[in-house]
């Protein structure tokens, strides 16, 4: 009987594997995007426990792009800087800090917060910081909770012989003991482990622990809300399609209506300039030309970035920055609306990139640029972007564009909106 049913669920896995999706690049490359991420162990029969989240536990740790010492130093951070564990190697541990800074450090310069997996005691109440702390973790469990309790943090997506899945059904029966061990056991969703530990732990009156690993996902978690908001904003963009128009800054209605109205859609730059511009003036060339200009409906790389970012401004009830109308992409580059994030280091992204930030390259000649949404990476360790093409899409930023990075920029206030759009 058992031997029948192991052969079934093997049948299964093999015939329920699909292809992996792939999407258009429009920098005119196929790539893949997304690739599910699963667990090696599909009965969950290993004993060993393994922490999932790690701090680090030196005044200042080198954070290198590689197990080894030989690897370039991506960041140096502090003594308690808080990781997810990846991967292993040689003594070394692959570590997720979040705000896509990944990287490799030395095992012995870090700690694990539960390094056996015990449940131990609750503290004593005497601790008159303990209520404090609970009421904390409270709000932010319930905020995860309402972000992403619908997918990545639902644990019955997992087959119910997971760990994790049974792991959720040991919490939901105040099992907190037997569902904490579980979740420290689980094997290839170390994010959803972790906080499933959180839960465990608070529930064990362990809340200062529990605290610890909730403040060790709390970037992520912002990461992937806040990305999934920008998605939603540039969504109508996309689905649209609005078409690139250089020099154009259509909001999405307005080009709706110069569509409906039968208005012609879509600019190049050389058109731009011979018939619109003097490029050596940088004026109008005539005043019927501006006004010929603006019957065009369309929007060009940085109106779309600035658009999309203005929309989350107001969303989130902050100020936006550019008062102007819009800027150009080395007007975004000039720092006087944005702050450069890790200047100097090369290739993209940089360690503290988040989603929401601005990717420009710089091509330079006549003031050409590029402008970029930072979405996130995929499971191949992509860059995505969202940008204008010939039409708004989300899509792969190429490495041979890397030799044109001129930095990543974070409009001034953006902090704030994450914060508010992610609370």
């Amino acid at each position: 009987m058992y031997r029948k049913l192991a052969a079934m669920f093997l049948v299964w896995a093999i015939f329920s594997s699909g292809a992996l999706m792939a999407q258009n690049d429009p920098f005119g490359e196929q790539t893949t995007v997304s690739n599910p991420q699963s667990s090696g162990d599909m009965f969950g029969v290993d004993t060993a426990v393994s922490p999932k989240v790690f701090e680090i536990n030196g005044s200042w740790v080198n954070v290198r792009s590689g197990p080894g010492t030989g690897n370039a130093v991506l960041k140096t951070l502090p003594r308690g800087t808080a990781g997810i564990k990846l991967e292993e190697k040689n003594g070394w541990f692959k570590l997720d800090f979040g705000s896509g800074l990944v990287g490799w450090v030395r095992g012995d310069l870090v700690k694990g917060f539960e390094v056996t997996g015990e449940v131990a005691s609750p503290p004593s109440s005497e601790n008159t910081n303990t209520s404090s702390v609970a009421a904390a973790n409270s709000k932010q469990f319930e905020r995860w909770d309402r972000h992403l309790g619908g997918d990545l943090l639902n644990y019955d997506k997992f087959p119910w012989y997971w760990r994790l899945n049974r792991a959720s059904k040991a919490f939901k029966k105040g099992d907190y003991k037997s569902a904490y061990e579980l979740a420290c056991k689980a094997s290839g969703n170390p994010v959803e482990a972790a906080y499933m530990q959180a839960k465990c732990l608070d529930k064990l009156g362990r809340h200062e622990e529990s605290a610890k690993l909730l403040k060790a996902l709390e970037k992520r978690f912002e990461d992937i809300v806040f990305e999934r908001k920008m998605q939603a904003l540039a969504d109508p963009y996309i689905k649209e399609p609005i078409v690139f128009k250089f020099g154009g800054f259509d909001n999405i209605d307005a080009y709706r209506e110069k569509k409906s109205s039968g208005n012609r859609l879509g600019l190049n730059s050389d058109e731009y300039y011979e018939k619109y511009v003097d490029i050596k003036t940088w004026k109008w060339r005539s005043n019927s030309a501006y006004k010929e200009f603006e019957k065009i409906g369309g929007i060009d790389c940085s109106g779309f970035v600035q658009m999309i970012q203005k929309h989350a401004y107001q969303q989130a009830g902050v100020k936006y920055p550019i008062t102007s109308g819009r800027v150009s992409t080395s007007g975004l580059w000039s720092e006087k609306y944005t702050k450069s994030i890790n200047p100097g280091v090369k290739p993209p992204p940089p360690p503290d990139i988040r989603p929401g930030d601005m990717i420009l390259l710089d091509y330079g000649h006549n003031r050409y640029g590029h402008s970029m949404i930072y979405k996130g990476r995929d499971a191949q360790g992509n860059i995505l972007v969202m940008q204008m093409g010939d039409t708004a899409e989300v899509s792969v930023l190429p490495a041979h564009k890397y030799q044109f990075y001129k930095g990543t920029y974070r409009l001034n206030g953006m902090d704030q909106v994450r914060k508010a759009l992610t609370a």
